[in-house]
């Protein structure tokens, strides 16, 4: 049973996210503060994080930075909470390492199947290969292990991270475009999903992978078609 973590200084919200999350079948700890989350992440080791940005004592743009920045926790899953009137704060989540985000508005509609989505792309789960690497270049993909490899260089990566180079390296030189990415790899229905996923998390994998992220040479978007890894 997936153990989930819900950080968030509103009560009601923290039991709204409980209660459906208890329905689903999931096992919920909670945090009312972002210092008591880092504790309990330490603590209880959860397998995803549902973490509030507006918070006391620590915000969750810097709980979310902390967790990246920490070797042993730095590839947890986690989605934001947001605010109907504060969509600035969606991009704030993604910048610093945030998988997907779900309005409090639609936690009773939405977050279950995130949360779903989101765990079942960790690799070792869905992922069901032949070969433990794949290769293009001098880019290499663990498909088992959350990393991939450049020349000898050894990158970690987040879950979301893992699955989007997966798949542009599975389909390597075929173009697909921001709402194709949303539906086959972040699991949402044709027409819905936000694409500054698509554009953040290609941020942070050419910051990863490319030599010179600013000029990639892996790593490409072909105007009006969409994103390839190079053949």
């Amino acid at each position: 049973m997936p153990h989930i973590l819900v950080v968030d200084d509103d009560r009601t919200v923290r039991e709204t996210v409980k209660h459906v999350l208890l329905d689903s079948g999931y096992q919920i700890s909670e945090a009312t503060n972002g210092l008591e989350a880092l504790e309990m992440i330490a603590r209880t080791r959860p397998d995803l994080i549902i973490l509030d940005i507006m918070m006391p004592e620590l915000d969750g743009l810097e709980v979310c930075r902390r967790i990246r920045a920490d070797p042993y926790y730095a590839k947890l899953p986690i989605i934001f909470l947001t605010s109907k009137d504060r969509s600035t704060d969606v991009a704030k989540g993604l910048n610093v390492g945030g998988d997907d985000f779900v309005s409090k508005s639609a936690i009773r509609i939405e977050l279950p199947a995130r949360i779903h989505a989101l765990l079942r792309r960790i690799p070792g789960g869905s992922l069901d290969l032949e070969s433990d690497h794949i290769v293009h270049g001098e880019l290499r993909l663990h498909t088992v292990l959350l990393e991939a490899q450049l020349g000898e260089r050894r990158v970690e990566l987040t879950p979301i991270e893992h699955r989007l180079l997966h798949y542009l390296m599975t389909h390597a030189g075929q173009p697909t475009a921001t709402d194709q990415l949303l539906q086959d790899v972040w699991g949402y229905h044709p027409g819905t999903g936000d694409p500054k996923l698509v554009r953040v998390t290609i941020a942070r994998l050419r910051a990863k992978i490319e030599p010179h992220p600013d000029n990639p040479q892996y790593l490409l978007n072909i105007r009006g078609r969409g994103y390839l890894i190079k053949d």
